[in-house]
């Protein structure tokens, strides 16, 4: 009973520190009490992602870009010592650490020379890099690289800000930062909620790499006021054999809008595509250009892309020449 009277407590004071608080930003530090320390209701030991992290980390290399982006948009950019060679420049204020490989080839000398605290990735180190870290009681944090909806977005944050902040402290500042993002989601949508639905498509790849309906991109797709016609397929493949059926003709004939990456798709090569070259999206350039890297890194910058993506809506089949003065 005074577990649970002391439990409500802490709920109560951080729900209270929390309210009418935005959406961390880029690099900020969240607003909130560095650590709790509540007798029986310790923050740590934590387990998340095969690990246990014995006390709050403030020296995190992460081997993936995905989940250097997520560690940002927590606000714990300051706590990065390092990241993975494929990172990229962004977030642009740690662009400059030192990098340390990737999982598969990690640089375990430097990450142990550094005296890390906690090492994040998608997947395990070679067994050598395992039993050295192990040897040097450096937790490797090991989360997925994909999720195929918000609700498994959600379970990654949350893995993170329990690792950064506590079973307790790092669970409710997770659940409040989703919050926000989804309440983002839906005030992106609800722009252009009196628009005519309009079917779209996210075509990752020639002829049919597309997000299906167990894809977060299918899922945002939807959110934000699409009808994704692949919302039915699954697997990122349409099948081309129901493609190539008449209902799969008629339903791909009724594409408003085409979204994909340029470096994966072209318009030349729809146009040279025994499928797509008749299709009426590739006739009249009903298309919208996306960066397919920022759905694959699943982070806050995925309001921003939605924000381009939901603007299509206001666009009629005969206002595709505004769309793209607007959005190519």
């Amino acid at each position: 009973m005074a577990r649970a009277k002391c439990l409500a407590l802490v709920v109560a004071l951080l729900a209270t520190l929390f309210s009418g608080c935005g959406l961390i930003g880029p690099g900020e530090e969240p607003d909130y009490p560095q650590q709790y320390e509540i007798e029986h209701i310790p923050e740590y030991p934590v387990h998340v992602g095969g690990a246990v992290i014995e006390f709050r980390p403030s020296r995190v290399i992460s081997l993936a870009p995905s989940l250097t982006e997520k560690i940002y948009d927590l606000g714990h950019g300051n706590r990065l010592i390092g990241i993975s060679d494929h990172q990229g420049d962004f977030p642009a204020s740690i662009a400059h650490l030192p990098s340390y490989g990737i999982a598969t080839l990690p640089d375990i000398d430097g990450i142990l020379a550094v005296r890390a605290h906690v090492v994040f990735s998608v997947s395990e180190l070679p067994a050598d890099a395992m039993s050295m870290l192990a040897d040097a009681n450096i937790p490797l944090i090991v989360l997925p690289s994909y999720a195929h909806s918000m609700a498994e977005l959600a379970d990654i944050y949350l893995g993170i800000s329990r690792v950064l902040d506590g079973q307790i402290t790092g669970q409710l500042i997770g659940e409040r930062f989703m919050r926000d993002f989804n309440s983002r989601i839906d005030q992106i949508a609800a722009i252009h909620s009196g628009a005519e639905p309009q079917s779209a498509v996210y075509l990752r790849a020639l002829d049919f790499t597309v997000a299906t309906g167990d894809t977060l991109e299918g899922e945002l797709m939807q959110r934000i006021g699409f009808v994704n016609i692949a919302h039915g397929q699954r697997g990122w493949v349409f099948d081309p054999e129901e493609a190539a059926e008449p209902e799969g003709q008629e339903l791909f004939g009724s594409i408003d809008i085409l979204f994909f990456d340029e470096n994966y798709v072209t318009m030349e090569t729809l146009e040279q595509s025994a499928f797509w070259a008749a299709n009426s999206a590739v006739v009249y350039d009903r298309y919208l250009l996306i960066d397919s890297h920022i759905f694959e890194r699943q982070s806050l910058r995925l309001l921003g892309q939605l924000e381009i993506m939901a603007g299509a809506l206001a666009a009629s089949a005969n206002d595709y020449d505004e769309l793209d003065d607007d959005y190519y």
